[in-house]
């Protein structure tokens, strides 16, 4: 992302895990303008062995891959409120769902490398809220799952690339949670549906027919509902976390769902997930994002991120998209400052110019970039950047930087650490510099654009 008399949002890390963080180890966030305030879904719906983000705004679909733009949908009624993608044909290529506010979703396919409406679009008396594709009756063909913004939830089976409507929930019970997997092992998927009043019940293909496999009435409200696969190789679990602070886990076992884990838990804030790469993942408004791996009788905290207005977290390929609460989306790097290699005017410096990554953000090493920039410096409570007879002043403590008359605000302050100084890359600008990071070879170029002190 190219900084140009702008300022460069990076955000740091620090976690430790497989997926996996160093407490050595900084991150830094990549923002994502192109997916704003977006609805989106992660799927490998080109086959070509990397992940394709789906992003819907308003009356229109992009899919993206490696970040480009390399396809459109169009033509749908209604702003998107939910995607999904899966295999409606059998063909082992995946087609994109569309649900919207219109109260309808549509199924697209890519036919010759356009995506093309191939189903009559469903009419579902609510604007969609959430959409799965997941093979229920183990045929091979992807069945389709909606939960509505009025908590109705309908299951539509598909016979032969035709879907049918086969179950739906009942009226006035307001489905909160609902989620799918294999949970028996045996080919086919278990639809799992939650009301917010204590309810969870588990639907499953059986001799023909679509049953009630078995329910439960957890106690308190239902905060979060996922199925998890701990242990590689073993059978997942279905989890629930109840507005009482009670974490349950159901395993099959003899043919049915038995009870593995009943423990207390808290937790500082309600969106709960379950991320394979991560574990369960906490994202909380105060305390940031903290991941966890449970155990027969806890949760063991395994990392912090300090993000805290967290509202999603999506694994991509290797790496993780996060949405705050703004609808703003960030792309995660991992990245050791140290090894971060600086360029200036097309010079790569080495060991002249110290990299600190503190609390979401890049700053460089004051006294090394102004000798760097050829300025002279002095001051600690004011910062003096000094060429010939002009000079710029820095004041932390004000939080402005001016030069003649112009006083201009610090979007971020000079950082202090060891009794040195470094300053925000976002001050680079002010300074008369375009920056440049490069994310995938964590290379940073600075060029002149202009000079107070020519």
């Amino acid at each position: 992302m190219s900084t140009k008399r702008g300022m460069l949002l990076l955000i740091s890390l620090c976690i430790i895990a497989s997926c996996s963080l160093t407490v050595q180890a900084g991150y830094l966030l990549e923002e994502q303008p192109y997916l704003h305030n977006s609805v989106i879904a992660v799927a490998q719906v080109l086959n070509n062995g990397s992940d394709q983000i789906i992003s819907g705004l308003g009356d229109e679909v992009r899919v993206y891959d490696q970040d480009q733009l390399v396809a459109t949908i169009t033509g749908f009624a209604g702003n998107v409120t939910a995607i999904a993608a899966g295999d409606l044909t059998g063909d082992f290529r995946p087609e994109i769902l569309i649900g919207t506010d219109n109260f309808n979703f549509y199924a697209y396919q890519n036919i010759q490398g356009i995506w093309r409406q191939t189903m009559e679009k469903r009419y579902l008396w609510s604007a969609v809220a959430d959409l799965k594709v997941v093979d229920i009756t183990g045929d091979g063909w992807g069945d389709v799952v909606v939960r509505t913004e009025r908590g109705e939830a309908f299951i539509y089976l598909n016979w032969g690339g035709e879907l049918d409507l086969f179950w739906r929930s009942q009226p006035n019970t307001n489905v909160r949670y609902v989620c799918v997997g294999d949970l028996d092992g045996a080919g086919g998927a278990e639809v799992v549906y939650a009301y917010n009043s204590g309810y969870v019940g588990t639907l499953g293909w059986v001799d023909g027919q679509l049953e009630l496999l078995w329910q439960n009435y957890p106690w308190g409200t239902i905060d979060s509902v996922f199925i998890a696969q701990f242990q590689s190789g073993e059978l997942p679990e279905l989890v629930v976390v109840t507005g009482q602070n009670i974490f349950y886990a159901w395993k099959y076992a003899g043919g049915n769902l038995t009870t593995v884990r009943h423990f207390p838990v808290e937790f500082d804030g309600r969106v709960i997930k379950f991320i394979p790469q991560l574990g369960i993942v906490n994202m909380s408004g105060r305390t940031g994002l903290t991941t966890y791996a449970v155990g027969s009788s806890a949760l063991r905290p395994i990392d912090f991120l300090p993000l805290f207005n967290v509202r999603d977290l999506v694994a991509v390929d290797d790496g993780f998209l996060i949405q705050e609460t703004d609808g703003t989306y960030y792309r995660l790097h991992q990245v050791d400052p140290d090894e971060i290699e600086i360029v200036y005017h097309k010079k790569t410096l080495t060991g002249s110019l110290d990299v600190k990554l503190h609390n979401g953000r890049m700053f460089l090493d004051l006294d090394g970039l102004a000798s760097l920039l050829g300025l002279i410096r002095f001051g600690s409570q004011r910062i003096f950047l000094i060429s010939g007879l002009n000079y710029m002043v820095i004041n932390p403590s004000e939080g402005m930087v001016a030069w003649r008359n112009t006083v201009l605000p610090l979007m971020e302050n000079v950082l202090v650490e060891d009794r040195k100084f470094y300053l925000p890359l976002s001050l680079l600008p002010v300074l008369g510099y375009e920056t440049e990071y490069d994310y995938g070879a964590h290379r940073l170029k600075i060029e002149r654009s202009w000079g107070w002190w020519w």
